[in-house]
């Protein structure tokens, strides 16, 4: 918030700006000089990992799966962040084109459009949360009444919707800057200074023309408590407690499935040494829920104590270059935890870029196939493989997977002349 509207005047500035720098600054100044190689490896590999995430679930056999539109759009998001800041990053000040105005305007278009795309990967993970929990509760509850969430237009709507409520958080940061031309002045003494990387450009007397982000002649106090306000609420608190919310809920669902499942088929199945599909995705919810709540609940409580008191602003931009590394750090971890929730999404990265990597069961599935069970189990067994199925509703993999346990029991079972169909409804 400006200093006009804060309220605060010189003294309390400067008195705050001294204790922040006591308290943050040694920390800071550590972390910025390794900052530069942190962000340019996480931009790089983070960039090539969501093209990769788009490239695997672009295949034919992923795009049965509507929930895969909301990663598709996340990955777009997480990528364009990435790609962006790191070009922003490469221009600092004294550099030639920092002057230009070609420049001013990539910057403006920055602030505007990284707000809004990292924004709306946020909202649209809160979106999926959402229909994911409506899916889940009409699995388990058929008679619930919800209608069917689980298909393309669902997503669509919901993905729309994502898009919305971004826009009408980020709107008003959209209006707040505008392009400013400064005239020509004589080139800053500090691009000047031997110290200075970009000293050899320039020649005492040199004149730039200057252009700067302001802001445009309506904008108020007035306005910039709304924008504040609309950001911190729609951008931030909404969406840290939507995804918390909506995340219990879903842990807890595939908990109650869990136990449920347990005692239906107690003594019914052999034990195996592996996690279920229900209890590793029950595991990687919690670690989306970690990863959200440590990179962006920090900022959403920066943002709201700047609100309560106005010289938190200037602990925020000391802690810029921490800040972008949580958003950095939020954006490149997708796809691990695709690669970890989903055997095949594993299984079509191989087949997509590992040319080089042996195509075993193991490596590919993620598990061994089992050895062959007898006959007299089969019943038990391939109910609770349906109940498995449905507590294992959420995950990000297609809906229509075969685990290698169930494959193995149905090509027995139609071996030995079972009707694996009941209902009119089979058994995948």
């Amino acid at each position: 918030m400006s200093q006009t509207c804060s309220g605060l005047n010189e003294s309390i500035i400067h008195e705050a700006r001294s204790y922040y720098n006591e308290l943050l600054g040694d920390y800071v100044a550590a972390y910025n000089v390794i900052h530069v190689y942190i962000y340019q490896f996480l931009c790089v590999v983070g960039v090539l990992a969501n093209i990769s995430i788009i490239v695997v679930l672009l295949r034919p056999v992923m795009r049965k799966n509507p929930f895969n539109l909301f990663l598709i759009a996340i990955a777009v998001c997480d990528m364009t962040l990435m790609a962006t800041y790191f070009i922003y990053k490469q221009i600092e000040m004294c550099h030639p084109w920092y002057f230009s105005y070609s420049w001013i305007v990539f910057t403006h278009a920055y602030a505007v459009f990284s707000v809004f795309v990292h924004s709306l990967s946020l909202w649209l993970t809160v979106v999926m949360a959402v229909l994911r929990f409506l899916v889940l509760k009409g699995t388990s509850a058929p008679r619930s009444g919800l209608p069917k969430m689980n298909n393309f237009q669902a997503a669509t709507i919901s993905i729309i919707i994502a898009i919305f409520l971004t826009f009408l958080g980020s709107a008003p940061n959209m209006l707040r800057y505008q392009i400013r031309d400064g005239g020509t002045r004589a080139v800053p003494l500090s691009c000047l200074s031997p110290k200075s990387k970009y000293a050899q450009y320039y020649s005492q007397g040199d004149m730039v023309h200057a252009y700067t982000l302001g802001q445009p002649s309506f904008w108020s106090c007035s306005w910039e408590r709304f924008s504040f306000w609309t950001v911190g609420l729609m951008l931030k608190l909404i969406p840290c407690v939507a995804l918390t919310v909506f995340m219990t809920l879903l842990v807890k669902m595939l908990m109650e499935a869990k136990e449920r499942r347990n005692r239906l088929c107690r003594g019914s199945m052999p034990s195996s040494g592996g996690k279920s599909q229900a209890e590793r995705t029950t595991s990687m919810l919690v670690v989306i829920v970690a990863v959200f709540l440590i990179t962006e609940a920090p900022q959403g409580i920066l943002v709201f104590a700047t609100g309560v008191q106005p010289t938190v602003q200037i602990a925020m931009q000391l802690l810029g270059n921490v800040i972008d590394l949580l958003s950095l750090v939020n954006s490149s971890v997708n796809f691990i935890l695709c690669a970890m929730m989903s055997h095949l999404f594993r299984r079509q990265f191989l087949l997509t870029f590992g040319i080089c990597c042996p195509q075993t069961s193991e490596n590919v599935s993620g598990a061994q196939m089992p050895p062959p069970r007898k006959r007299k189990m089969l019943i038990s067994s391939k109910f609770c493989l349906r109940q498995e199925k449905s507590s294992s509703a959420i995950q990000l993999s297609n809906d229509n997977e075969l685990g290698p346990q169930e494959t193995l029991l149905t090509k027995t079972a139609t071996e030995n002349g079972f009707n694996t169909r009941e209902n009119g409804n089979s058994m995948h």
